[in-house]
């Protein structure tokens, strides 16, 4: 798209008079965001019942969005359901309050000091692998989801034990399916109405809050606990007043880091091993620089920049299934994107999802190659055309403590066991909820390697 032509307004697919295109976003969110880049190319309009939204895919154009013109823009609207359990930390505040916030958590994300977790991510993949035995059945996708969770809570807020992982997990499931689905309707039933679903979505709620306000308190009593981890340096924050942060702003940084943190990566490990499992070249590649690399040992912040194959096993399933796979702005004044003119209060989406389906940069588009990303891939390529983790200030903070931790499980998985889907395992599909993640899960038997 030439972004220097005159004001150009995107078409879009028509869609019914009064919800406009949302019957199809609804029916299938990722064949319609695709198809949106196939038949308009580099931008799109689109209307979500009442509101006009533009859809964009250039590269060029996502960058003015995300770095260039970022200040004229906030986090989407559109997804102010999320703040209901997320609140307002990190990733949903904008202002002064994100660069605040994001400037004391930024050092416990530095690739220097995320080096200093690999002993503790090795030794909780380890402990939960304990817990397998040859022959048995297993579900892949909680067993993952499980480490990374206690990845996070014990990294950062230096917890350890299964109940904190059951008493947010839990409620969270719920939030999960009824927020997607309340932010796929024109107008969601208020909560103060008493259905049974805004009865059980506000119970799950509550049981978040418990949790979360439980560990605060622990730490305010005991503040010698954890000293040093992301937690304790929060507690100790003043602003210019010499204020400290609440207990409010404290619950919304730990909810954000429990949920992102933790289901992001469980996500996209459970997508690598879903094409690992049904590809036995890819699954005889990774054995081989496993066993060269590793020599039987546990991965390392040092061997992780030599398991180039492994990390490409892992930019490739982010490619094909992008954990995040549709986000957006609102404008808070009139702005310009390239030819674009939005107005103030508008929204501009776009779907990482769709972008890494690009022919243009990733000839065979539906095809697991993880090849493909040899030869700096990321550097040849625009910039925007792969954003699994987002881009700009904005962009996600633990990106580097992401792909550590999957590359740790992912090889100490597969140095002990060798996995093989159950014999009656349905197709694999993908479940647009918050993040993409395995529809149903992935059941796995588990064989001793």
């Amino acid at each position: 798209m030439n972004t220097q032509s005159k004001q150009y307004t995107p078409q879009g697919p028509k869609g019914s008079l009064l919800s406009g295109n949302l019957m199809a976003y609804r029916k299938d969110p990722l064949q319609f965001l695709t198809d949106l880049q196939r038949d308009y190319g580099g931008a799109a309009a689109i209307r979500l019942g009442p509101q006009k939204m533009y859809v964009i895919y250039d590269s060029d154009l996502l960058k003015e969005l995300l770095i260039t013109k970022q200040e004229h823009f906030v986090k989407l609207k559109a997804f102010q359901e999320a703040r209901l359990f997320v609140g307002d930390g990190v990733a949903t505040s904008s202002g002064e309050k994100h660069k605040r916030v994001r400037r004391l958590i930024q050092p416990h994300f530095t690739r220097a000091h995320i080096q200093t977790y690999a002993g503790q991510m090795a030794d909780i993949v380890d402990r939960e692998l304990h817990r397998w035995k040859p022959e048995q059945r297993r579900s892949l996708t909680d067993d993952i989801s499980n480490i990374t969770f206690a990845i996070i809570a014990k990294t950062l807020f230096s917890l350890e034990g299964d109940e904190y992982a059951r008493a947010i997990r839990e409620p969270y499931e719920t939030i999960n399916l009824m927020c997607a689905e309340r932010m796929r309707v024109l107008a969601a039933m208020p909560l103060f109405v008493p259905t049974a679903k805004n009865r059980a979505y506000k119970a799950a709620l509550q049981s978040l809050d418990r949790a979360v306000y439980a560990i605060i308190k622990a730490r305010r009593a005991n503040a010698e606990i954890g000293e040093g981890d992301l937690l304790s340096v929060l507690m100790a924050a003043r602003n210019d007043q010499g204020e400290g942060m609440t207990d409010q702003e404290l619950r919304d940084e730990l909810m954000i880091m429990f949920i992102a943190g933790h289901e992001t990566s469980a996500n996209a490990l459970s997508w690598a091993f879903s094409y690992i499992l049904q590809q036995p070249e890819v699954e005889r590649k990774l054995y081989e620089e496993w066993d060269r690399v590793l020599q039987g040992a546990p991965p390392t912040a040092e061997s992780y920049m030599q398991l180039t194959y492994t990390q490409n096993v892992l930019w490739e399933a982010m490619r094909l299934r992008s954990p995040s796979f549709f986000t957006g702005r609102s404008a808070v004044r009139d702005v310009e994107i390239g030819p674009i003119q939005v107005k103030r209060g508008q929204s501009v989406l776009f779907s990482p999802y769709a972008i890494h389906h690009n022919p243009t940069y990733f000839p065979d588009p539906q095809a697991f190659i993880p090849e493909r990303f040899e030869n700096d891939l990321i550097k040849r390529i625009p910039q925007f055309a792969y954003m699994p983790f987002g881009g700009g200030p904005r962009g996600c903070i633990g990106n580097h403590f992401a792909m550590l931790e999957m590359v740790i499980a992912l090889c100490m998985i597969g140095q002990r066991y060798r996995l093989r889907l159950t014999p009656d395992h349905p197709p694999i599909e993908m479940e647009p909820l918050m993040t993409l993640r395995p529809k149903n899960g992935i059941t796995v038997i588990v064989d001793k390697r």
